[in-house]
């Protein structure tokens, strides 16, 4: 078995489609098709082109690894290797303290923007874009899920 390339990455798109397929067949309420419903699609039926969409995502990429014949080195720990992993694990940490800050204040509004700021400054965008993007992006999701969907976060 090859251990290099994008067949690693293939295998777990691959698995992760083939055990929500499974998921999906075995569940009685995931029905994908609804015949009693107009449009007959039923609540299993996005579920599985998504599961489809893995399986042939992590196909291609398994070929694609095997065609690569060992030349790229997921294993290896560069540089930018390690900087990366360190951002990631900072924005790990940033989701975490979104939700619980949220969860103690019960201020979605007040939240949004600080995590959305910090996120952008940790990935060193401008402070101009920082500034912008962050006032966007939250009128954005206050529109969209406050007058769009009636969702109201506060409790």
């Amino acid at each position: 078995m090859i251990k290099k390339g994008d067949t690693i990455p293939g295998i777990f798109s691959l698995a992760a489609g083939v055990f929500t397929l499974i998921y999906i067949f075995q569940n009685p309420k995931m029905v994908i098709v609804d015949e009693g419903v107009i449009g007959g699609v039923g609540p299993g039926f996005f579920p599985f082109i998504c599961s489809a969409a893995l399986i042939v995502c992590g196909l291609l990429l398994v070929l694609r690894g095997v065609k690569q014949n060992g030349t790229v080195d997921y294993f290896r720990l560069t540089k930018e290797r390690k900087e990366n992993l360190k951002t990631v694990g900072l924005l790990a940490l940033l989701i975490l303290l979104l939700l619980l800050a949220w969860k103690i204040s019960g201020l979605f509004f007040v939240c949004l923007p600080i995590y959305i700021f910090a996120v952008n400054r940790l990935l060193k965008r401008s402070v101009k874009f920082t500034i912008l993007f962050t006032v966007g992006m939250t009128a954005f999701i206050y529109v969209l899920f406050r007058m769009g969907f009636s969702i109201r976060f506060n409790p």
